[in-house]
């Protein structure tokens, strides 16, 4: 079982413009990621390299970095012919100083309508939402008692404290946690949120070819090796039952058989 590693969040295409050998470099044959596209060219693309590799899950969604009007019936009809396995990026961003990320009643209205469009649709269809949040905790703690309905929340890169996760659960969300490759930076808030999220709420990743670790220029897939073991080391159990652990966890969140 030494090669069962799980990677809840890539970007298939931006990979291979960095690695277009990437496939080869897949850390064992039983590996199993979970493959983000937020443009419609960009999903055909993605759609194309998915075929050389094992069991991946494919998402599609609005990301808060780049809200656009021509990809909402796009990602509806994706969810409606069963397409996409799950709906994300959705979420919030108010990070930095750029006009469109400046949390101001515009900002924050048009991010809200977005979200609560794709929010609404995984619901609708039974899907997992997939979430990228900076500073916009407080606002998904807001949708607590809709996110509840989902099959699964996934935060891809939790940004938050451990203490952020527990009222999610508290709330009765079926949240789940991914941690990638800050904990190779050895951030001080990851690891406390990696040892404290009950272990079956936790998620691993890499966000390949992004957040490159120290003296990298990007992230391949092989890094979700060093993400596990890391993430075995904080929680002090053997890296074995770690990644079995990432893989039942990683079955449920994005409702994969076996």
């Amino acid at each position: 079982m030494a090669f069962v590693h799980s990677d809840a969040h890539l970007h298939l295409v931006d990979l291979f413009e960095r690695d277009p050998d990437f496939a080869s470099r897949i850390p064992g044959p039983d590996w199993r990621g979970a493959v983000v596209a937020h443009d419609i060219a960009e999903f055909g693309r993605s759609e194309a390299l998915r075929t050389e590799l094992p069991l991946t899950v494919a998402g599609f969604g609005i990301h808060p970095q780049g809200i656009r009007d021509d990809t909402a019936s796009f990602l509806s009809t994706l969810a409606a012919e069963g397409r996409i396995g799950f709906i994300g990026e959705a979420g919030f961003d108010f990070f930095g100083d750029r006009p469109e990320r400046v949390r101001n009643d515009l900002n924050l209205r048009q991010q809200k309508e977005t979200f609560e469009l794709q929010l609404s649709l995984a619901v609708g269809r039974g899907l997992p939402l997939l979430i990228h949040s900076r500073k916009g905790m407080d606002i998904l703690l807001g949708y607590g008692s809709a996110m509840k309905r989902l099959p699964a929340l996934i935060f891809h890169g939790w940004p938050g404290r451990a203490q952020d996760a527990q009222a999610f659960l508290k709330k009765g969300v079926p949240a789940y946690f991914s941690f990638g490759t800050t904990l190779l930076r050895s951030a001080k808030h990851a690891f406390e949120s990696c040892a404290a999220i009950p272990e079956d709420r936790i998620l691993s990743e890499t966000d390949a070819p992004w957040q490159p670790p120290a003296g990298a220029t990007w992230t391949g897939l092989d890094l979700i090796i060093a993400v596990a073991d890391t993430m075995a080391a904080i929680r002090q159990v053997d890296p074995e039952a770690m990644r079995l652990r990432l893989r039942e966890n990683f079955n449920k969140a994005f409702g994969v058989q076996g």
